[in-house]
């Protein structure tokens, strides 16, 4: 497992809180007022893209790159990060060279993305796109060398004269969400083309199977399953190739950090199995690997809860990237509720981080950074969606008004600073472990509309939990086959191919079969509603217990604290934690109500408990 994201900040014992401040969006004369009040909300990180496009410039007809605001102010990187440094915060860069951040083709140099250029394109040709604009393949040579030019500046003039510990960055990101986005993407839109194939051939041949090269030259649709199974292996290791080349390029003394996006469990294409199979490769990469959360909204929606749960249990990964306040598809991430509930569920669930992305609504940017309004349309998407401020529901303003979700950044971070060691020195409480076989999901990878293990074990393992408050964790089966160690004593279960066609793994009755003798949970739901999540910090005798409500309906969670029965009054969309230390309750905290909704409370022994109540500071 990645050590901790804290590890980068000596002294800081308790989640790392990272905000997304995006530079190239906001006014210069306001960046420093801006990186004190993340400060003052709680961010220790300030996580920022760097848009290639929007540094590069010309003079006298040489391509060159502005980092100290020479040709515009506003690409005054250098100045950023003393800002940044005098406000106490440390820093995280993102260079890309693909970033997405809602730039103009995710930061790419037009000249990048020309049908001249060899794209990147999938097994059945089709290339992946930005603003309707093809974008090119990492493992095309030409494309290599101008990636090399970017990066080694950024290198030089950006990373290494503000490196810790003398200066505030701690840590570069590679790449974004994969290369390109494409961590998660349906296998067959895995980068194949004429460059991406001959690199496969020779991962083939040094594998021993070299003999197949010429059958992967042809037609997805004739390859025998072993070949489409080295190729769900290969994209895994497609993406980490060019970390590490990337990776390469940077300074040696800086952490490397990766993002993979968590995967859809629903939907015509078997998402989750891509993302699956891709991670063998990831996980093995030598990288500090994290996760974006752009798979709905768990506080509303059981199908992104289970997504959640399952991609950060089989990842076990920090959280990277998490929506404080976009609003494109819902509207609920600009109430502090959304957002705080998310961030709750991802520390119950081991994350170490806690991501506000963006952290400040900014509304001053330029053409350069501006989408392509023809380009959005042509891809169904509405450009209105785009138009200022940048993450209309971030806790912070560019002009210093408090943001939508201020006072849940500050309910979290009192949260943390209380209590955020014992919850990175605790562990999950399981009551079975669900061992997965990855060679399941690199084979049904390629089967689109069929009901995988993956898929079944996402809902399996989320209806246990409502059903009967027991967690059954999923994790990996090892490479050598065997079963992962820690599971201290737990009841195993192992699915591996074999067990029958994909609609024939029956995971749910395995689950029952599995815990037939387990007792009952001492946490339990009233009403199979709330799923119930613990975490115990034995050396210190500190149990939180989480309650989490995507259901329309409120429920109620009970259990023992000390003599008495506790009750958690969890209404729709809502958290509520309650932190035990030697069995008696020592504070508790919920998600902040959404205007005219039902109050969630904590009673024991029928007594409310709002003395113990963690409220934001004002």
């Amino acid at each position: 497992m990645n050590p901790p994201f804290s590890s980068h900040l000596p002294g800081l014992d308790r989640p790392v809180v990272i905000g997304e401040y995006p530079y190239y969006r906001a006014h210069p004369d306001r960046w420093a007022a801006n990186l004190r009040e993340l400060r003052g909300l709680g961010v220790d990180v300030v996580s920022c893209y760097l848009p290639w496009r929007f540094h590069e410039t010309v003079t006298d007809g040489q391509r060159t790159f502005d980092f100290t605001g020479v040709t515009d102010p506003q690409r005054d990187v250098a100045g950023l990060l003393d800002a940044a440094a005098a406000a106490g915060l440390r820093v995280l860069l993102k260079p890309g060279p693909f970033i997405h951040a809602e730039v103009q083709l995710g930061g790419l140099p037009d000249r990048l993305c020309t049908p001249d250029r060899a794209p990147y394109a999938g097994l059945h040709g089709r290339a992946l796109t930005s603003q309707a604009q093809p974008l090119p393949s990492l493992f095309d040579p030409d494309v290599r060398d101008e990636v090399a030019v970017w990066m080694r500046a950024v290198a030089d003039r950006v990373i290494t004269p503000a490196l810790a510990p003398h200066g505030p960055v701690v840590a570069v990101q590679l790449g974004n969400e994969g290369i390109c986005g494409d961590a998660h993407l349906p296998i067959t839109s895995q980068d194949a083309g004429p460059a991406a194939r001959a690199e496969f051939a020779k991962w083939l041949a040094g594998r021993g199977v070299g003999d197949l090269a010429p059958q992967a030259a042809g037609d997805a649709a004739q390859w025998p399953p072993e070949l489409r199974t080295l190729w769900s292996q290969w994209a895994g290791h497609a993406i980490t190739d060019v970390w590490d080349w990337l990776a390469g390029l940077l300074p040696d003394g800086v952490a490397k950090v990766v993002n993979v996006p968590l995967a859809p469990v629903a939907g015509p294409e078997p998402t989750v199995d891509a993302w699956a199979a891709r991670t063998r490769a990831i996980a093995g990469s030598g990288h500090h690997v994290g996760h974006t959360e752009w798979v709905g909204n768990p506080s509303a929606d059981p199908e992104s809860f289970r997504a959640h749960l399952l991609g950060i249990r089989l990842g076990r990964t920090d959280v990277l990237e998490a929506n404080w306040g976009f609003t494109w598809t819902d509207s609920g991430f600009a109430e502090a509720r959304v957002p705080v509930f998310n961030a709750l569920l991802a520390l119950m669930l081991g994350s170490r981080t806690v991501s506000v992305y963006t952290a400040c609504a900014t509304s001053t940017w330029g053409a350069d950074i501006d989408m392509d309004a023809q380009g959005l349309l042509a891809e169904g998407v509405e450009p209105a969606l785009h138009a200022p401020p940048y993450c209309p529901g971030a806790p912070a303003t560019e002009n210093g008004e408090p943001g939508a979700t201020a006072q849940g950044l500050r309910l979290l971070s009192t949260f943390l600073d209380r209590f955020g060691g014992h919850l990175l020195a605790g562990e999950l409480e399981r009551d079975a472990v669900l061992v997965v076989d990855r060679a399941l999901p690199e084979a049904e990878a390629w089967t689109p509309g069929t009901d995988t293990a993956l898929r079944q074990t996402a809902e399996a393992v989320h209806d246990v939990l409502l059903r009967r408050s027991l967690l059954v964790d999923p994790q990996w089966l090892g490479d050598d086959g065997t079963v992962p160690g820690g599971t201290g004593g737990l009841p195993v279960a192992v699915l591996r191919p074999g067990d029958g066609a994909p609609a024939d793994h029956a995971v749910a009755e395995r689950l029952e079969e599995l815990l037939a003798d387990v007792p009952s949970a001492a946490w339990t739901s009233t009403g199979g509603r709330a799923a119930v999540l613990r975490r115990t910090d034995r050396a210190r005798r500190t149990e939180f217990v989480a309650a989490f409500n995507s259901t329309r309906s409120t429920d109620r969670v009970t259990g023992p604290v000390g003599d008495e029965r506790c009750e958690l009054t969890v209404p729709p969309g809502t958290a509520v934690v309650a932190v035990l230390t030697d069995g008696a309750l020592t504070a508790w905290l919920t998600t902040p109500a959404s205007p005219g909704a039902p109050e969630p409370g904590l009673t024991v022994g029928g007594r409310p408990a709002e003395d113990t109540r963690i409220l934001p500071p004002h």
